[in-house]
């Protein structure tokens, strides 16, 4: 059927009246069936025609109800900007004064209940379908030797769903956040502590988006009162959610309703965050809101919310790569490798995109070193950068992200014994990973690691500690086999025992000395545990051997125990601190496990129940060791391994390890020998899973 018989067409509702006739909404009577005017038209001269169908074109808007309420919240926010400023100008305070001070609370719960709950089923299209920037083979249709597409891959900018924008939750969404906004005079306090703050998170993280400056989070706070932008308003909600997480205990902070009680503070912003933003692909799906969604991850690292912090990196890093970030690094400096005519907006955005990815990378990087969580950004290499800059001093950022470029493959290390593999390939792979740490240590120089006193909070120390600690995990599987009879694993037990003295030494001077909301701090104290327990177990194993005298390494045992001393005492003044808990308790199992060692031999089974940082309760109970129990295995027949020690963990570095001239030779050993655990002077019994990640009062006491 043509166009022009469907617009003749006659309607299906009284197909015989004629337009004039249904316009007057009169009969319409025709004198006989062949007539071409009715009685109507034709007594008053008019001329007759017939009805079309109007099909409403491309210019014709239709006003639904939706369109109607964005008009009324676009008309009310321009009314409280108004009045904001009129305010702001009077010299009025603005905070909070739009609710009543006893219905600020409740009001601001059933905002954000009212935009969790708003029912979106009646959208034309999903908001993560604008996501995706396409398959890449459907644009080179469009971009080869005959077509050019003006390079709309590059250039391609993801912008918020056009849907969103005109949506009535934006201003909801923004009266929430505002509702947990400090006033300007509370803001320039609070402004004065993060400027401090910011620039040591900075040399962690990649930092984007934000001026350190009171002056410029000031006028930030005064600009975000005006204009309706959820993910700016997040995202400086968070900057002073951890500002007041990481202020010292002394810090005199305002009296805001919303602050009267800082923890309730950090978490009521972390709440209102993740519905509002987080939890929204419309706005998380951006790059202002994969921006605010980095700082979510750090607040919820330092509340020790692991399994949160898990789950929603694995979200970011799904929408970032939804967004085509991963790409924009590459593109990046193809362009800058050549002379390109694109426009400065153009690289901007580029720069912008490649940096959101840099600091996705880095935080899925540093919260798997300091966490032991496996890698979901492996196959994206974090950019190489100098580890020394022009005057020679280390760039922290730069040497932490090669550091967690090997704690990737200590965690690789643990996976073999969990394996099974052979002992011979363990060893090799420890090497290896050991001849990368050397390397690494060898950059800075001797002088960097000598330890000078101080009393702020250095942050090359804390990379000098988490190299040490790496340096324990690599060997400390081969370390435990060690049994003193000779020299098998015994360069893995001396590097591991150096490493645990020097970790320990550096505990010990630097935890007084971190911020009390350093999210870094229960990592800390779980590390220096570590050391400790070791140290005590490598102490009992040689005061008991057959042939103490034999032991020709250096150690010093009384120095050692007054090392531990020292390390419980730390984690014992830890008191009134963020992960104070967890110090406590690692404390006390220290202590607990040392008076079991100094127990008496019995033929009578002697066993305690500990309470374990990080595990749960567990059951520890202490073997006999005795010649026999090390003779027994040695009776069964012998498997050769060969042993490759990299020639250069005998030259890098020597003043790291007083053991490093160890010469390791090809020495038989028992298949025993795979369960690295059967020498040990005590057992552990182990739950299978990990019940911290799902415990909410554990978490909860960190805050």
């Amino acid at each position: 059927m043509s166009t022009e018989e469907i617009l003749t067409k006659w309607p299906s509702k009284n197909p015989k009246s004629c337009a004039e006739c249904r316009r007057r909404k009169v009969r319409c009577n025709w004198p006989s069936e062949i007539a071409q005017t009715c009685s109507y038209c034709e007594a008053r001269g008019l001329i007759c025609e017939p009805q079309r169908l109007r099909t409403p074109g491309p210019e014709v808007v239709r006003v639904t109800t939706r369109a109607r309420l964005v008009n009324l919240e676009r008309n009310q926010s321009s009314i409280w900007a108004a009045v904001r400023e009129l305010q702001a100008q009077n010299g009025i305070a603005t905070s909070d004064g739009w609710l009543p001070s006893h219905e600020g609370h409740y009001r601001r719960q059933s905002i954000v209940s009212h935009f969790n709950s708003v029912d979106d089923a009646d959208d034309d299209t999903d908001a993560t379908e604008d996501l995706s920037p396409g398959p890449t083979h459907l644009l080179q249709l469009f971009d080869n030797n005959l077509l050019d597409s003006d390079g709309h891959e590059l250039g391609h900018d993801i912008s918020a769903p056009s849907n969103y924008a005109t949506s009535p939750q934006k201003a909801q969404a923004c009266i929430a956040l505002r509702a947990l906004t400090p006033s300007r005079a509370d803001m320039a306090t609070i402004a004065a502590y993060a400027s401090s703050m910011l620039p040591l998170y900075a040399s962690l993280f990649p930092m984007v988006n934000i001026n350190t400056t009171p002056e410029a989070m000031v006028a930030l706070h005064n600009e975000l009162q005006h204009h309706d932008d959820p993910a700016a308003l997040a995202t400086l909600l968070l900057y002073i959610a951890m500002t007041v997480q990481h202020a010292p205990a002394t810090a005199s902070f305002p009296t805001s309703e919303s602050m009267q009680n800082l923890s309730t503070f950090v978490k009521n912003v972390s709440d209102t965050v993740e519905h509002i933003v987080i939890a929204d692909d419309a706005v998380a799906g951006t790059i202002e809101g994969i921006e605010a969604a980095l700082l979510f991850l750090r607040l919820q690292l330092g509340r020790v919310k692991l399994t949160k912090m898990w789950v929603q990196s694995r979200r970011v890093i799904a929408l970032a790569e939804l967004l085509g970030l991963p790409r924009a690094a590459t593109a990046l400096a193809s362009l800058e490798s050549v002379e390109s005519t694109s426009s400065a907006s153009h690289i901007s955005r580029l720069k912008q995109r490649a940096q959101a990815w840099e600091s996705i990378c880095a935080i899925d990087r540093i919260t798997s070193m300091l966490c032991s969580l496996p890698l979901a950004t492996a196959n994206y290499p974090l950019p190489k950068r100098p580890l020394l800059d022009s005057p020679g001093k280390v760039n922290a950022q730069a040497y932490l992200y090669s550091l967690a470029g090997i704690a990737s493959r200590v965690l690789e290390l643990e996976g073999m014994k969990s394996a099974r593999r052979p002992p011979s390939e363990l060893f090799n792979a420890v090497m290896r990973t050991d001849h990368e740490l050397r390397l690494l240590a060898s950059f800075p120089g001797k002088d960097w690691w000598d330890m000078k006193p101080s009393t702020d909070f250095p942050i090359d120390i804390v990379l000098q500690y988490w190299h040490k600690y790496f340096t324990v995990r690599t060997h400390l599987q081969l370390a435990l086999t060690y049994d003193g009879q000779n020299e098998q694993f015994a360069f893995n037990f001396i590097t591991c025992l150096n490493a645990c003295q020097e970790l320990a030494i550096r505990y010990v001077s630097l935890r007084p000395t971190a911020p009390i909301g350093f999210f870094a701090n229960w990592v800390i104290d779980m590390q220096a545990f570590t050391s400790a327990v070791f140290l005590q177990l490598a102490s009992y194993k040689i005061a008991h051997k057959s042939n103490p005298e034999r032991f020709s390494h250096g150690f010093d045992a009384n120095m050692v125990a007054d090392l531990i001393n020292q390390v419980v005492r730390t984690m014992e003044s830890s008191t009134g601190r963020a992960g104070c808990d967890f110090a406590q308790q690692a404390a006390s199992v220290i202590r607990s496990l040392d008076s079991l060692l100094q127990r008496p031999h019995s033929p009578e089974s002697q066993r305690i129940s500990l309470s374990l940082p990080l595990i749960g309760t567990i059951q520890i109970s202490r073997r006999l060791y005795s010649k026999e129990n090390v003779s027994l295995g040695q009776s069964m027949p012998p498997q050769t391994v060969t042993h490759t020690l990299p020639q250069s963990s005998r030259n890098e570095t020597s003043f790291l390890n007083a053991g490093a001239g160890i010469a390791l030779q090809s020495t038989p050993y028992t298949s025993d020998a795979i369960d690295l655990m059967d020498s040990f002077s005590y057992s552990m019994e182990f739950p299978e899973s990990y019940p911290f990640l799902a415990d909410d009062n554990f978490s909860g006491r960190m805050q």
